[in-house]
């Protein structure tokens, strides 16, 4: 067995590096290889359709689909922070990939590829992975159901209306509306895919659904002898890597979109591998450092090679897994199974209709949506569900970014609401005697000359922000409005600046009106953000105590000293000599 005690003395990269060449040992032993290399089979079958339909899907020609897979699957499988992570071209990735080709070209989306991916070893060098376990799992949902709700808004016009690419669901709708042609055979061509891709698996499931659906989809169309939009013809050998041209690129311009997609496909892996460690029960989480390292260099190799753009793939990783995987082994099996496919299979391959590619991503969508994780989570908490629907409807409308924002600031919202309420306890006190009845102030007494006592105490606990201050105008429940009104922040965990300004609104508005603030047993790490205050409190100071703010406001005084009381002699103290000095 491996001893953790000697990588653990090591530097964190020298650590890694010790770690990944056991891994590669691992890879090529006789007992792990024939499962590793059967469950690389399976993945394969899966990935080859989805690589294909990601590529043209973005205005790509078929083979920068294979290519991607194939280079960045042998390099993310090699160097990934997680031994099941499989990298290649993923759905989430869709939008922002065919947007680059539809601004900047093919070419530009090879130099955005090459850019994100050294952000991402950047990024993976600072150790910036760790902050990933930080999303809440709402967000994360809410990110895989928007790429669903793109993918059925962007793949249901190519179903219907292949001619038109850029058309979305809404749009699809309205053409249909008012009449327009559709391609009724492409989309039984479909639905015969989607319809093997759902019902298959039910019956057995190793039957490899995605690729038997394509084989009924395309002999359906060759059958039929029409005309239909196909793949075509695809190369059997992967091209020499070669830097991408910069000519006619605008380079200030993709940044932006090489940073956007730097971070999604981060975000993405990162996400993938948290996830994978919760489905195998790992004892040790993956490195996700690593990850962001390995998979920069699969997005570096895949954009030299005029690829796709890659991310740590959660349905391949767990198909994996569930075929047998042992080691990395299976990773890098499924990119090779998927060159042989590519050298061997190309003319088969070139027959497949865009329509059944279609079909796939359609199905890939909507399982993407999670329903019955809907329905649970709308039955279970109906606050989590909005930190969805919110991320998901934000990515859809707007972009992932503007999605994942609005989720997170939502969830931070839910979050305090729910450990930050504010509570507050008012007594309103007339009299001494409620003072050492209801307040325990028994060392005080009522002032020579009587008045009226008319004193508001309140007891506040938990943070006073920004989401909650206003309850703190409770206070000034009149008229008429207490003469001295004291609040105890002993129980206040934190102040915002917000919280700040409605307490200086209290001091101000009492002291309109011939009234005081005070707050007392204010709290060590609270002195400083409320010192601006002390100039409109009760004497200008804040107060130690409840009887320190009574007595600075003259509604008590401290007891009168106690007389001496002269002693019997029989009880004088006697002076005692002092002891002897020990020689």
């Amino acid at each position: 067995m491996r001893s953790t005690t000697v990588f653990s003395k090591r530097p964190f990269w020298t650590q890694r590096a010790g770690e990944l060449i056991h891994g590669w040992r691992e890879m090529v032993h006789p007992s792990s290889l024939p499962a590793d290399a059967a469950a690389g089979l399976s993945v394969a079958c899966v990935a080859l359709p989805l690589n294909v339909a990601l590529a043209t899907a973005a205005g790509l020609p078929a083979s920068v689909g294979l290519v991607s897979g194939v280079v960045a699957g042998i390099v993310g499988g090699l160097l990934s922070g997680s031994r099941f992570q499989v990298t290649g071209p993923e759905a989430a990735l869709l939008p922002l990939a065919a947007a680059i080709v539809a601004a900047h070209g093919a070419a530009g989306l090879a130099i955005a590829t090459v850019l994100a991916g050294a952000m991402q070893v950047a990024l993976g060098l600072v150790r910036a992975g760790r902050f990933a376990r930080l999303i809440p799992r709402p967000v994360v949902m809410g990110f895989t159901v928007g790429i669903g709700l793109l993918l059925l808004n962007t793949q249901l016009p190519r179903l219907f209306a292949v001619e038109d690419t850029h058309a979305d669901a809404v749009a699809l709708v309205m053409q249909r509306t008012w009449g327009g042609h559709v391609g009724w055979l492409g989309v039984a061509a479909g639905a015969l895919t989607a319809l093997a891709m759902l019902t298959l698996p039910r019956l057995h499931k190793r039957i490899p659904a995605v690729l038997v659906g394509l084989t009924l989809g395309t002999g359906l169309m060759v059958w039929l002898g029409a005309g239909y939009d196909a793949v075509g013809a695809l190369p059997r050998s992967l091209p020499m890597p070669t830097l991408p041209s910069f000519e006619g690129v605008h380079l200030a311009e993709l940044l932006p979109a090489a940073f956007g997609l730097a971070l999604l496909a981060s975000l993405g892996s990162l996400l993938a591998t948290s996830s994978l460690d919760t489905l195998t029960g790992a004892r040790t989480h993956s490195d996700l450092d690593q990850d962001l390292v390995a998979q920069g260099l699969a997005n570096i190799a895949a954009g030299l090679c005029g690829g796709f753009p890659v991310m740590g793939a959660i349905v391949r990783a767990s198909a994996s897994i569930q075929a047998g995987a042992r080691t990395r082994a299976a990773s890098v099996m499924h990119a090779l199974w998927l060159f042989v496919a590519m050298a061997l299979l190309a003319p088969l391959v070139a027959r497949i209709p865009i329509a059944a590619l279609t079909a796939i991503l359609l199905v890939v969508g909507v399982r993407l949506l999670n329903l019955e994780g809907l329905v649970a989570m709308w039955n279970q908490s109906k606050s989590t569900l909005s930190v969805v629907l919110v991320t998901a409807l934000g990515i859809a409308v707007f972009n992932v970014f503007a999605g994942i924002g609005a989720g997170l600031a939502l969830a931070t919202l839910l979050y305090v609401r729910r450990h930050g309420a504010l509570r507050l306890e008012v007594q309103r006190v007339t009299d001494v005697s409620q003072l050492q009845r209801n307040l325990h102030v028994q060392s005080l007494e009522a002032p020579n000359a009587p008045q009226a006592l008319d004193l508001l105490v309140a007891r506040v606990g938990g943070p006073i922000l920004f989401i909650n201050h206003i309850k703190l105008y409770d206070l000034l429940d009149g008229p008429p409005w207490a003469k001295l009104v004291v609040i105890d922040l002993s129980r206040v965990s934190l102040v915002d600046a917000a919280g700040v300004a409605t307490l200086k609104y209290l001091a101000e508005f009492l002291s309109v009106r011939s009234a005081h603030l005070a707050l007392v047993n204010v709290p060590p790490q609270l002195e400083a953000a409320l010192e601006p205050l002390a100039q409109h409190l009760l004497e200008a100071r804040v107060h130690g105590s409840l009887e320190e703010a009574l007595l600075g406001a003259g509604f008590v005084q401290p007891p009168a000293p106690m007389e001496p009381v002269a002693l019997p002699a029989s009880m004088a103290p006697v002076a005692r000599p002092a002891p002897a000095a020990h020689l």
